[in-house]
């Protein structure tokens, strides 16, 4: 049997062995998928512990992204670009390849929902490792231009660095954009849950506006968003579309995006039953 990993911390609360062992299950596939706590600094250890064990594919958490990529043997053209990597292959030779798919992931998810990336004027708010690797991805989808607000500016310069289609943006620029993407904790839940990102009057009609938070789902900015006529997507689809990519590397084939949804769905609804208060 082969065995794969997500590693971060905390990871108690990840999604990603329900998406991944739904997705195996389904398929067929003698893989099954676990959960480790690595802290900050350790991410060295996880790889050797990688290569010791024979794990044969590994999923990177906050906050191991950029720590790991000093700890394998090579990266993608992607994963250095933007410092930030996700996702760990074992190569046939043994060797380890860290790649990201976080920017994949959001543009594929995106295009499911009726999304077109050619020519659209893009606006991401944040400029960490998982805006990064977006704005990495959206650049090789033929949008027209990319804005990033950012509330240190010193973070948006690096991000812009990545693609000569970015600039540093203000809040006013959404409202001039086709797609909105949110990538920072902002209305996560127990992290400003009650909060948005940006103003809502920068909200359109006819906008795609995804939330890379998918606790809650429904985050008061796709609330908000939801009730001026766009196209929300949520941060699960996201989440989804770039674990599929994930097993696509891992084993060759795309799973199925919808079996990885339900099972996610099913999670956090027993999740929420747990919680729930007892009458």
């Amino acid at each position: 049997m082969n065995v794969a990993a997500v590693i971060g911390s905390p990871i108690e609360q990840s999604l990603s062995p329900a998406i991944h062992n739904a997705a195996f299950r389904i398929h067929g596939d003698d893989w099954i998928y676990v959960a480790f706590e690595v802290a900050p600094g350790s991410a060295s250890d996880a790889i050797r512990a990688m290569r010791t064990l024979g794990i044969s594919g590994l999923s990177v958490t906050m906050p191991l992204k950029s720590e790991i990529c000093d700890a394998v043997d090579d990266l993608d053209e992607s994963a250095r670009l933007v410092r930030s990597v996700n996702t760990v292959i074992r190569r046939p030779d043994g060797s380890l390849l860290g790649i990201n798919t976080d920017g994949e992931g959001c543009c594929n998810a995106l295009e499911s929902a009726g999304a077109v990336l050619a020519s659209a004027k893009v606006a991401i708010i944040g400029a960490g490792g998982t805006a990064r690797s977006i704005i990495a991805a959206m650049s090789l989808r033929g949008i027209a231009e990319l804005v990033v607000i950012n509330r240190t500016e010193s973070h948006a310069q690096e991000a812009i660095k990545i693609s000569r289609l970015a600039r540093i943006g203000i809040e006013s620029d959404i409202a001039k954009s086709n797609i909105l993407i949110n990538c920072t904790p902002i209305g996560m839940r127990s992290v400003n849950e009650s909060s948005i990102p940006c103003s809502s009057t920068y909200l359109h009609h006819g906008q795609f506006v995804l939330d890379a938070v998918y606790d809650p789902l429904l985050t008061p900015l796709l609330r908000e968003a939801r009730k001026v006529g766009a196209t929300i997507v949520d941060g699960l689809d996201m989440l989804v579309h770039q674990g599929a990519l994930q097993q696509q590397h891992w084993l060759g084939r795309l799973p199925s995006v919808e079996i990885m949804r339900s099972a996610a769905l099913e999670e956090l609804s027993a999740r929420s039953m747990r919680h729930a208060p007892i009458a």
